[in-house]
């Protein structure tokens, strides 16, 4: 509670201001794009959002709320080494956001809580709790500043009814959050970051981020991971970017001990602007850590290329490194593929993909884990403030001669859904001017 506490305290005490009402109320076929609650999400396209998203993060609209119902089925709600399954569940998850902020400062608060009803299964009948909060602030030309706090709260059965997107705003850079039968997880995540603009082709940034997972099985390992850093980024021309950067990354499993340090030193980072739209970007550099007394040394390669429009999205990444195994605590080498499409296909209908693959190899053992979640589905306006979702998602893990047993997983889920949101989606909701899209 301490944490809760302190997390609500610093993004509750900045500078707010509440955001004015627009007058315009039309809704035509032109296509839109977003205004989004963070200055650094100017370029970001509408296939990022949801049409909820288009009322929530709105800084035109102080305050709202939602309420959906949904219908879903899993294939699997057994507990670890439990009889195998499946089971339809009904939702009603009621959320509700508020904005402020003047030009240079912005803030985004968002909370939900939900019921689920489990068929068949009446004991199995939970909660849901879901948490938001977004704080961003221009203090000069060249200097910026941006916090964000997310909480989820749920049985991890099926996905997050909650959004299209995944429980949290999840990097896989330093962690792999293992799969497990159904059990209710805790998360936390709290990001923040400074960019400041040294001259006008030079930039540099810091960073830092606390995760937290609660875990009610004594068989696994709460996380209290902690990673900083810093970036430089230099434009050589238009079409290509230099950066360099270094992070570290520290897990306590408990209060009196703690999971490898990882050190990662980016020595080499080039990013391409092929177009307006298209970017190409890879990067190599050397790891550091010491794992169970040892000294040990690796490579860290990272890759990908992104298509961003005002409705369209897309990105294919890659990455080689030292990732710690949430959950289980253990040091992997991991291979990490992640690809994501998103398209808003008119002003009334929206499809989205996402879906992550990993391959990871225990130190010191022979120990195989390959992780694959992925999944996506459609939106639909069917008015002004009444959307409908179709959504199914699929998760897969296999383990081979790996030092935890229990392991393998295999999973799918759907669901449908209606949702109310007041106020009503309106063009000025998510339509600035078209200069912000590059």
């Amino acid at each position: 509670m301490k944490l809760w506490l302190g997390l609500a305290i610093l993004l509750f005490s900045a500078p707010l201001c509440p955001a004015q009402e627009p007058n315009d109320t039309t809704l035509d076929n032109e296509e839109p794009i977003p205004i989004p609650v963070q200055d650094t999400e100017n370029q970001k396209s509408l296939a990022a959002k949801t049409f909820v998203d288009d009322v929530f993060q709105s800084v035109r609209n102080s305050w709202g709320f939602s309420l959906s119902a949904y219908q879903a089925y899993t294939t699997d709600i057994s507990p670890m080494y439990g009889p195998r399954e499946s089971s339809g569940i009904s939702a009603v998850l009621p959320r509700t956001f508020f904005n402020a902020g003047r030009k240079k400062s912005k803030f985004h608060v968002d909370i939900g809580a939900g019921y689920r009803y489990y068929e068949r299964h009446r004991d199995l009948n939970s909660w849901d709790y879901y948490g938001d909060a977004q704080y961003s602030y221009q203090m000069s030309k060249r200097t910026s500043f941006q916090i964000t706090n997310q909480l989820t709260s749920s049985f991890n059965d099926s996905w997050s009814f909650l959004s299209l997107y995944s429980p949290l705003h999840y990097e896989p850079s330093f962690s792999n959050e293992v799969l497990f039968n159904r059990q209710r997880i805790t998360r936390n995540s709290l990001q923040a970051a400074a960019d400041f603009r040294l001259t006008k082709k030079a930039q540099f940034g810091v960073f830092g981020g606390f995760n937290y997972y609660k875990y009610p099985q004594q068989n696994l390992r709460n996380s209290n991971a902690f990673d900083v850093g810093g970036r430089f980024e230099y434009e050589f021309t238009k079409w290509l970017h230099f950066s360099s950067q270094y992070s570290t990354y520290l897990n306590y499993v408990d209060e009196q001990s703690r999971d490898a340090q990882i050190h990662r030193l980016q020595l080499a980072g080039f990013d391409f602007r092929l177009s307006h739209s298209w970017s190409l970007s890879a990067s190599g550099g050397v790891e550091y850590t010491k794992y169970q007394n040892r000294n040990r040394f690796g490579e860290s390669v990272s890759g990908g290329i992104g298509y961003t429009s005002r409705n369209t999205m897309f990105s294919l990444t890659y990455q080689r490194g030292f990732t710690s195994a949430i959950g289980i605590s253990r040091l992997m080498t991991s291979n990490i593929a992640s690809a994501e499409l998103g398209y808003r296909i008119t002003p009334r209908i929206s499809a989205r993909l996402q879906g992550y693959y990993y391959r990871s190899t225990e130190q010191d053992y022979d120990g195989l884990l390959k992780t694959f979640s992925g999944g996506g589905g459609f939106e639909f306006v069917l008015l002004r403030d009444l959307f409908l979702s179709v959504n199914s998602f699929y998760q897969n893990q296999q383990a081979r001669n790996f030092s935890v047993d229990g392991l393998g997983l295999n999973r799918f889920s759907a669901y449908a859904g209606l949702q109310y949101v007041w106020p009503s989606r309106k063009r000025s909701d998510y339509e600035p001017p078209i200069r912000n899209i590059q």
